[in-house]
């Protein structure tokens, strides 16, 4: 926009010293040569303040592209999802963890937010026994409670960090090798995000304390910057929840819903979802609770896998797929945001949310989507890009876009 002016302005600069008696000119050239605003060199901040009932638009729009790949790892083969803009420069990485009995492809809708706005997203189901979870033994035996107990546990947590460690290394030494998709990715700032296993997951690596899982918040060697967590998990027979948050000192943003239930019975109720934040202690601490959205839809996948066979959708079926939402990629082929066009629409409409809408409007539930989209992404920027905009929104503008949406808390 202030390039624009400027090539405006340049047509009365000349008029003005050939008609300089002419007062109208010189009224116009002063209005066109006044005082730059003091944030006009600000790559993050626009000139003009938007509306605070506006929704959250990101400095960056750029395409998309997504790489699927097979890496070897010590436990076996493990596809790795890498989303990422294309933009030159390098950019800040999120490490997207899926959810229980989902695939790595999991999650698009939040992938292809955050790399539009200038994220490379690595997503990533670490273990196998996770992503198979809707077609294990106990799962078949319909004893959920016990896989969930299996899947939670402390012994399983340290394996999947550790598998996780691995392909966090694996990925810079190929970023180093100049690997292609790779290459472009700021390791000194590194966001790690997850939905309900994988948001769990994410908060010990952010410093939630797991007993008997040791210490996961350097994961890879690599620094947490900040944390989101979609419908995070806070188990009531682990450590005290006074004491279980003090080493969590990044920003965090947990996403959740009045209607976010736990499928396999761990959690009594939706209220525990918000335990994390309220026992976590200040800055940026934020809480985004949303009205009338399910668990499943918190995952962000048009074909989510979060939920038991037996709740009635066909979780099973759809972790089998390798689509997830129509990223089908093989091989390290590159695929645009176009070619996977569609499955935020399908998201929308109610996949993965057990057949029951909650009573929404198509209009409510995509304006639900959005504010979680919208709210982590200027959460991101705020956080990881230090953008003041971006902070200014989540302030004030955020909550009043929200209105009877959700609400969003911050301490």
């Amino acid at each position: 926009m202030e390039m624009m002016k400027r090539r405006s302005c340049r047509p009365l600069r000349r008029r003005a010293v050939i008609a300089t008696g002419c007062v109208s000119l010189q009224l116009l050239l002063a209005a066109c040569a006044g005082p730059v605003p003091t944030h006009s060199r600000d790559a993050h901040v626009r000139e003009s303040a938007e509306p605070a009932s506006a929704p959250y638009a990101p400095a960056e729009h750029d395409a998309v592209d997504t790489i699927t790949s097979i890496w070897q790892l010590s436990s076996g083969s493990v596809k790795v999802v890498l989303c990422e803009p294309q933009r030159a420069g390098a950019s800040p990485l999120v490490i997207y963890l899926p959810g229980l009995g989902e695939p790595s492809e999991a999650g698009e809708r939040w992938r292809v937010a955050w790399a539009a706005a200038g994220y490379a997203v690595l997503s990533v189901q670490a273990l196998v026994e996770d992503s198979t979870a809707w077609t294990s033994e106990l799962a078949r035996a319909g004893d959920f409670k016990s896989l969930g107990r299996w899947r939670y546990a402390p012994a399983a947590m340290s394996r999947r960090v550790a598998a996780l460690a691995e392909v966090l290394t694996q990925a810079q030494h190929r970023a180093a090798a100049g690997d292609r998709g790779w290459q472009h990715i700021d390791w000194n700032r590194v966001v790690v995000a997850g939905f309900d296993l994988g948001a769990y997951t994410a908060m010990a690596m952010a410093g939630e304390r797991v007993a008997g899982a040791g210490a996961m918040e350097q994961a890879g060697g690599l620094t947490i910057r900040a944390a989101v967590a979609f419908s995070p998990y806070a188990s009531p027979s682990a450590d005290a929840l006074d004491t279980r948050y003090l080493g969590t000192r990044i920003p965090v943003l947990s996403v959740t819903s009045d209607r976010d239930g736990d499928p396999l019975g761990l959690a009594d109720g939706a209220s525990l979802r918000s335990a994390p934040f309220d026992h976590m202690t200040g800055p940026d601490k934020y809480l985004l609770s949303l009205q009338g959205l399910h668990h499943a839809q918190l995952s962000g996948s048009a074909l989510a896998a979060p939920q038991p066979p037996s709740a009635g959708n066909r979780s099973d079926a759809a972790s089998n797929k390798s689509g997830g939402g129509g990223q089908r990629s093989r091989g390290g082929r590159r695929q645009t945001a176009s070619e996977t066009g569609g499955s935020a629409d399908r998201e929308e409409r109610g996949a993965g949310s057990a057949g029951d809408d909650g009573g929404l409007s198509a209009p409510d539930l995509q304006m639900r989507m959005r504010a979680a989209q919208d709210i982590t992404t200027a959460f991101l920027d705020a956080h990881v890009k230090d953008d003041p905009r971006a902070r200014s929104w989540l302030a004030a503008g955020a909550s009043q876009w929200l209105g009877a949406s959700g609400e969003l808390r911050r301490k």
